[in-house]
């Protein structure tokens, strides 16, 4: 998961350090975070319109394991309710109270035992978690092939025409295109490539066509003029 990939990432500095010898066996810090990951997912209630996660962990190590923690408990409680927030971001969930993380020894643990336990853990006011960027959205585009060149245009709004003249959306300069040779409509995800009467037809993978819904990879011929069809 990203936000365990950028704990270690932050803490590898610390760990790799001054503290390299300490955590040479026995926990590592990465498999807390990953132990209270799995607590989450374990942990969560599923109410009307929303799943909550654990917000409160205690995490239990052996009397071994406890003390070489002590040197770098500040800085990995700080990174610990990180990824609490960032895992609560990842799956949409949300949390009753900010995080929290509080370690303990346990005498019965021997070394290299972790136990993670989490609870709801209600504050004044539920925390609020960052809604993951919507991802950007993929346009389709038409590859058209000039010589030893490729031109990319991005399939960016409802019609776009291709043929010889200037005020084209998509000008090619060949002698088999009429003018106005044939356009591309896209509605609903869905581009369709119509020819408008051109001298020589219009072709999509070698078939002559007046209208074809076009799928990815699909090759117009206009003239001697190769474009192809990507699919966002």
């Amino acid at each position: 998961m990203p936000n365990l990939r950028n704990f270690e990432r932050r803490l590898g500095g610390l760990v790799e350090g001054l503290f390299s010898k300490t955590f040479r066996s026995g926990v590592q810090p990465v498999e807390i975070a990953k132990r209270v990951v799995r607590a989450m997912d374990d942990g969560k209630q599923v109410a009307v319109n929303e799943v909550w996660a654990p917000n409160h962990f205690e995490i239990s190590l052996s009397s071994e394991d406890g003390p070489r923690f002590q040197q770098i408990e500040t800085a990995l409680v700080a990174e610990l309710k990180t990824v609490i927030i960032d895992n609560a971001a990842e799956r949409g969930w949300g949390l009753v109270g900010p995080p929290e993380a509080e370690f303990f020894v346990d005498n019965k643990l021997k070394r290299g035992d972790l136990e993670v336990e989490g609870s709801l853990v209600q504050g004044d006011q539920p925390v609020e978690v960052p809604k993951p960027a919507p991802e950007p959205q993929k346009r389709a585009q038409l590859r058209v092939h000039e010589g030893d060149g490729v031109r990319a245009i991005p399939v960016d709004r409802e019609l776009l025409t291709i043929g010889r003249l200037s005020e084209c959306d998509i000008v090619v300069n060949d002698s088999g295109a009429s003018r106005r040779h044939a356009q591309i409509r896209t509605a609903d995800g869905v581009s369709t490539v119509t020819d408008l009467g051109s001298t020589n037809g219009t072709k999509v993978n070698g078939r002559d066509v007046q209208s074809a819904p076009l799928s990815d990879g699909d090759r117009i011929t206009i003239g001697a003029t190769q474009i192809e069809y990507r699919s966002a």
